[in-house]
């Protein structure tokens, strides 16, 4: 998976008394804003069932205000839609429609997202809650602000978690989208599949087999298989790190090594002590999959 890419949610679909109780996902966050104006601000849900589900009722919590998905109250301004259709999106915008310029609303709504983190929570028509992202506490997990080098940049939900992290940075390009109120391109992906999820699928995919964790001497094979899904395997370049289990310290094994599927690695190289062993494949485009082994202990007698 991307290395640039950065919730991913169970699909739930009960039959129960012959009605179907879908899950619908919080899906995108453009809490910076557009180019246009930092308070270009707008939501999108994402339906990843194979129901129409209708949000009649529904409420997004956003911090302290309530934005109703089927009437006008609360923080509501406008209702357009209430129903959000099979493998479908719903779009809440800030304000007016001018904030995704070329894309209609689902609902427009008042109120601002904190640059520095919100509690987002998705309560269906009884109450219960649906879907979260709660980041007032540790602030925004991913996304961009103006001043950072890929301004006003969304956060998009990954399909599947990267590194143990489920959201990721909108990667500009083609699988972007949209125009803000002043017919600039918007860094995200209203209405349409998430960028890091495109980006995703074409990935390279890699398995570090070899060796396991525990104690390593001397001269030692690693092992590894990878895949470049839509390029060539054997022009993936491979990268072996070594990262001490404190942080305290990177340590290169070799970079730009052809994915032969096999290093044989110098462990007296590097002092004694514990290790996490790193491996990075590329592609040709610097998209870039990786795994992992923890508890790689080197003891060869030699101290750092």
């Amino acid at each position: 998976m991307k290395t640039r890419i950065v919730i991913s949610a169970c699909v739930l679909s009960l039959l129960l008394g012959g009605c179907v109780y879908a899950n619908v996902l919080i899906n995108e966050i453009a809490w910076s804003g557009t180019a246009a104006s930092s308070s270009d601000e707008w939501i999108e849900l994402y339906n990843p069932t194979d129901e129409d589900v209708d949000l009649t009722g529904w409420i997004l919590l956003v911090g302290d205000a309530e934005i109703h998905l089927g009437d006008v109250a609360g923080s509501t301004r406008e209702v357009r839609r209430t129903m959000i259709p099979a493998r479908g999106y719903f779009l809440l915008e800030r304000t007016d429609d001018t904030t995704v310029a070329d894309i209609e609303a689902d609902v427009l709504y008042r109120g601002a997202l904190s640059n520095d983190g919100e509690n987002l929570e998705l309560l269906d028509a009884d109450g219960g809650t649906v879907d979260q992202a709660l980041f007032a506490e540790a602030g925004w997990p991913a996304g961009l602000p103006a001043d950072e080098v890929l301004p006003y940049a969304t956060m998009e939900r990954l399909s599947e978690p990267v590194d143990g992290a489920h959201w990721g940075t909108c990667v500009p390009g083609a699988a972007c989208n949209g125009t803000g109120a002043n017919g600039e391109s918007i860094c995200g992906t209203p209405r349409q599949e998430n960028s890091v999820v495109v980006l995703a699928a074409g990935c390279p995919t890699v398995e570090l087999t070899e060796p396991s964790a525990g104690t390593v001497q001397d001269t030692v094979i690693v092992r590894w298989t990878a895949a470049d899904p839509d390029g060539d395997d054997e022009a993936l370049a491979v990268r072996l790190t070594l990262v001490a289990a404190d942080g305290s310290s990177v340590l290169p094994l070799i970079e730009n090594l052809t994915n032969a599927g096999s290093y044989a690695w110098d462990t007296t190289e590097h002092p004694d002590g514990e290790y996490s062993l790193r491996i990075t494949v590329s592609d040709v485009d610097d998209f870039a999959g990786f795994d992992r082994m923890e508890g790689i202990v080197i003891d060869n007698g030699l101290q750092s």
